[in-house]
């Protein structure tokens, strides 16, 4: 039974740990929150993911602890919050949610990491888990190894630089660490459920839905490869997580990725939403925004190529991964749901039930579409997809 502090416990990532750490451990979980965070709201997020996991009741809360985090530089308080709950482990899971803000990124990854890792030191703690990404490797020619990362010939955006520095420091703190990075991290495996932002694929489905989805548009054109897009689901992780830590693998990098043989291609994926929802008489896919007719195409085509650019980049580049780790730890057990095409649908289809402007397209425009397969109607299909174990959320 540990004491375990989640540090971004008010985002996706953080909540769905806290939450794995409630439900699945006996440990102590103090979550600590910048000011601004209601408690009311993170508590009610971690019910969310509580509730999906099978425990409606919640008791398990009864072993959380929402504590305010300290001002930037202020080492007297980070070394109160240790010592005041007794902290003996870290998850720092943190981060600025803009791909290009650097000031907010030095503030995240580099300024906060330092504040926890001084405390950490000063504590004495057993173990700091830090929580990066599968693309701090940036645009490496080589596969992304489980050790620290040589610097690459560019990078996607500053975030995956700032990431890989973040690494660095943990690494080189002298703890007893575990490095994690997830890839683009989607819903559950076996309902499809999803709490989280607008990130990855979703910023692609709802940028969708609320710039094209004006009207119905017979040709789609959109910057998707014959690449296999790095998708992982919520569950895997957090199994991952969980087994890692069980292992006390002090000192390892662990790539969470899923199989790549098993992934679907961008291509695959933007073709399977069409047929569920936008159902287009053609569908042109391109390996890059460059290739694509952007100055054909209406003012509103061109927003969305614009608006998911960023994404459809690091989508399109060939990502490979060590797996050493994860394959090591399905042989000794862990259950690691892959991602496919089937399992990614059941995520569309929570996305279509949850997203009020895909329903209404579905409802205006569903005459349009004699030769479909006949879907239910949209209000229908979002309350029997509410009936599944997820619960419903609107995003």
């Amino acid at each position: 039974m540990a004491r375990v502090l989640v540090i971004g416990g008010t985002g996706y990532l953080g909540s769905l740990i806290g939450a794995t750490l409630l439900e699945k451990t006996q440990d102590f979980v103090v979550l600590a929150a910048r000011p601004g965070h209601q408690r009311d709201d993170i508590v009610a997020r971690l019910r969310m993911e509580m509730t999906a996991a099978g425990d409606p009741d919640g008791a398990a809360l009864e072993r959380l602890r929402i504590v305010r985090l300290p001002a930037p530089g202020d080492s007297r308080g980070f070394s109160s919050l240790f010592r005041e709950n007794r902290i003996d482990e870290v998850i720092n899971c943190a981060g600025a949610v803009h791909y290009f803000d650097v000031e907010a990124l030095q503030a995240s990854t580099i300024d906060l990491v330092n504040d926890l890792l001084r405390a950490s030191k000063e504590a004495r703690i057993n173990r700091f888990i830090h929580v990066s990404t599968a693309f701090a490797c940036g645009f490496s020619l080589e596969p992304s190894v489980e050790a620290l990362l040589p610097e690459p010939p560019a990078d996607p955006t500053p975030y995956t630089r700032f990431k890989r520095r973040s690494e660095y420091l943990v690494a080189e703190s002298g703890l007893p660490f575990i490095i994690l990075r997830p890839s683009i991290v989607i819903g559950d495996s076996r309902d499809g459920h999803y709490f989280g932002p607008d990130y990855g694929v979703y910023q692609y489905w709802e940028s969708f839905a609320k710039v094209m989805m004006d009207r119905y548009r017979d040709t789609i054109h959109v910057v998707a490869s014959d690449h296999s897009l790095p998708l992982v689901h919520q569950d895997a992780f957090v199994s991952t997580l969980l087994a890692v830590r069980a292992r006390g693998a002090c000192g390892a990098f662990v790539n969470v990725v899923s199989p790549e043989e098993q992934l679907p291609s961008v291509k695959a994926l933007w073709r399977q939403y069409c047929d569920l929802v936008v159902r287009p008489h053609r569908l042109f896919c391109y390996d890059s925004i460059e290739e694509a007719p952007v100055r054909e195409l209406d003012t509103r085509h061109r927003a969305f190529l614009n608006i998911t650019a960023i994404n459809s980049r690091i989508s399109s580049w060939g990502w490979r991964f060590d797996t050493t780790h994860r394959d090591r730890l399905i042989e000794e057990g862990l259950v690691f749901p892959p991602v496919t095409l089937q399992s990614v649908r059941k995520c569309q289809s929570r996305f279509v039930a949850s997203s009020p402007a895909t329903r209404d397209y579905l409802q205006k425009f569903e005459q349009l579409f004699p030769d479909a397969p006949k879907q239910p109607r949209a209000r229908a299909l979002a309350d029997a997809l509410a009936e599944g174990p997820g619960g419903s959320w609107l995003l």
